[in-house]
């Protein structure tokens, strides 16, 4: 049998923690033995006691970790301005990488862990779950196979109400730029909710490993949280086939509403909603009905895929294929930089609209009549400017895509 795969986390706080309950059971598996965790300040962490329990240190920095040992995979689910050069540090050592959405702040990280990855030989996924999952996988297949005919339209609305503790979590929260100076770009678009933005240009891919890119996009950034960065993102884009792609996401809502999906296509019509079915369903035009089930039951489907990559692998070198890898996420993070120079002065909704509720000795803000708006825009296909009755909506610069590789991509005046 072949040895376990070791792997180490970095970032054991946070979101850190529900990789955790993953990896320390994981040790009666035998296929994957978690060596350790590192952070430079592990007391957000719930599992502080099982590392004890289970003789696992903990290390203050990748560095560090690395002048003691190794591991065969190492998890990243650090800040999104460490993305690029944790992974980077990771493959100089040899190791494969699972780095949490999104890939990075700016489309030129991303290229260099690309770049770093190539030279390295070992793979870095970006940990899109429902990318990784039976149900997206199935879809992707028939959407390969032809079997729902041609792409038209996709588009996608989720609402996500967050208070002002989220906002106020890290000093990075809702920031353009870290204090010195690298691009974060944290929002609802680029963060919460970004799996549901990349799973459209995923789907449209022209193979498993890869997704549709993006060659246009228009976008509407707004806020009511006291943050530099959006919360509430209306956006429209078109790939090299001229399929539309739309998404309406908002923190600043009053009604938590999970995403809703409606992709068409040529023969059906392919939805997603969290009630009452939690399924991938395509309705084809025919009459015939096709479940591809819940691509939230499999979230962890990414960390199995890449141990079973890498004991497959342990006869070469040869970075192994895995379904979302640092190209596959690239075309979520162009759509993203290209919709901040769309709108690069962030909208602010008029005051006389925002509401707060006290809730559970938090607070959120919320715009009245916001989801509604949203949710009309999504009906119409249409952005909040094109909407006869939202006066305070203003449009978004159409930005061209085509061979985007820095950002920004215009030098300030």
């Amino acid at each position: 049998m072949s040895r376990a795969v070791s792997v180490a986390l970095v970032g054991i706080g946070g979101y850190g923690n529900t990789y955790l309950r993953e990896l320390f059971p994981a040790h009666a598996e035998h296929r994957l033995q978690f060596v350790a965790g590192i952070d430079p300040a592990p007391r957000d962490c719930r599992h502080l006691q099982a590392f004890a329990d289970a003789r696992i240190p903990i290390y203050a920095s990748l560095d560090e970790f690395y002048a003691r040992l190794t591991a065969d995979l190492i998890i990243i689910t650090a800040p999104i301005h460490w993305h690029a050069p944790l992974t980077c540090l990771a493959l100089e050592h040899g190791s494969h990488v699972l780095c949490e959405k999104p890939v990075a702040a700016a489309i030129q990280d991303a290229c260099a862990m690309a770049a770093a990855a190539e030279a390295a030989q070992r793979f870095v996924a970006i940990g899109y779950q429902w990318s990784f999952s039976d149900a997206v996988q199935a879809l992707k297949q028939d959407v390969l196979a032809g079997a729902l005919g041609r792409p038209a339209r996709l588009k996608t609305h989720v609402f996500w109400p967050r208070s002002l503790s989220y906002f106020a979590r890290s000093d990075w929260a809702g920031k353009l730029k870290t204090a010195d100076g690298a691009w974060v770009l944290d929002s609802i678009a680029n963060n919460a909710t970004a799996h549901y933005l990349h799973n459209m240009f995923y789907v449209l891919g022209d193979s498993r490993e890869t997704s549709a890119w993006p060659v246009d996009v228009q976008a509407e950034l707004y806020r009511a949280n006291a943050i530099e960065n959006y919360d509430a993102a209306a956006i429209r884009c078109h790939t090299g086939d001229d399929v539309e792609i739309l998404f309406y996401a908002a923190h600043c809502v009053a009604t938590h509403r999970d995403p809703t999906v409606h992709y068409e296509f040529e023969q059906a019509v392919v939805e997603f909603t969290e009630a009452p079915e939690r399924t991938l369903t395509a309705r084809f035009h025919d009459g015939r009905v096709k479940h591809y089930g819940d691509p939230n039951a499999t979230l962890y489907n990414k960390l199995r895929q890449l141990v079973d990559a890498i004991h497959d692998s342990r006869e070469s070198r040869a970075a192994m294929p895995v379904a979302c890898g640092v190209e596959t996420a690239m075309p979520h993070i162009v759509c993203i930089n290209g919709a901040q120079e769309s709108m690069p002065d962030i909208g602010t909704i008029p005051a006389n609209l925002i509401r707060q509720d006290e809730r559970q000795d938090d607070t959120v803000i919320w715009v009245e009549g916001l989801q509604e708006q949203f949710e009309a825009c999504y009906d119409q296909h249409l952005l909040p400017s094109e909407m006869p009755d939202i006066d305070w909506a203003r449009p978004g610069t159409p930005v061209n895509l085509r061979n985007y590789r820095v950002f920004p991509s215009k030098s300030p005046e």
